[in-house]
């Protein structure tokens, strides 16, 4: 572990997409999803039922989704994010049902298993590349590997978050031009 590099103790919800908060469940130093209970509190706190009795199977499923779903959208690369997502509906019992306000899909499940508590996450991520892949962005601090949608106007935005990195790294920028100048 890097000097002054925390780990991860909790879910980091700092996208306001799932499909990206998802992704960041992971960091070089920790994986936050290790058993059926971390699967089925993310989906809880991520505002989704949890699946009815996840297994250990369930878990590492959900990693390696998570895993591909992260690199497809690292890699701005919609045809994998759908080859992903339609991958993961294969085994996901339920159908689509369109909301007549808002026009928008949504997914109706025939079961309370992992597969389906996790179609809205997915949905989500097709709904991230069809409209704004090129605007994912991995963190640029060092110690932090959060993916985000850059959602600033022309597209410059460097941190997951001020409060998280960008000050930390404005701070120690601020240092840096300091001590070279001798103040």
């Amino acid at each position: 572990m890097v000097a002054g590099q925390t780990l991860m103790t909790q879910f980091t919800w700092l996208s306001g997409r799932p499909s990206l908060d998802l992704c960041n469940t992971v960091s070089a130093d920790e994986d936050l999803l290790q058993t059926p209970q971390d699967v089925s509190k993310w989906l809880a706190t991520a505002g989704f039922a949890a699946p009815e009795n996840p297994c250990m199977q369930d878990v590492e499923r959900v990693r390696a989704l998570r895993n591909a779903l992260r690199g497809a959208l690292v890699n701005h690369d919609p045809a994998e994010v759908a080859a992903v997502v339609s991958d993961w509906l294969t085994a996901a019992p339920g159908h689509l049902a369109i909301d007549a306000s808002n026009l928008k899909a949504s997914f109706c499940p025939d079961a309370n298993s992992c597969e389906c508590m996790f179609v809205p996450t997915l949905l989500d991520a097709v709904e991230i590349a069809r409209e704004e892949i090129d605007r994912v962005r991995v963190c640029a601090a060092e110690t932090c590997s959060m993916i985000y949608l850059d959602s600033s106007r022309n597209g410059s935005r460097r941190w997951c978050s001020m409060e998280r990195c960008g000050a930390r790294a404005k701070a120690h920028a601020y240092y840096e031009r300091k001590r070279g100048r001798g103040d």
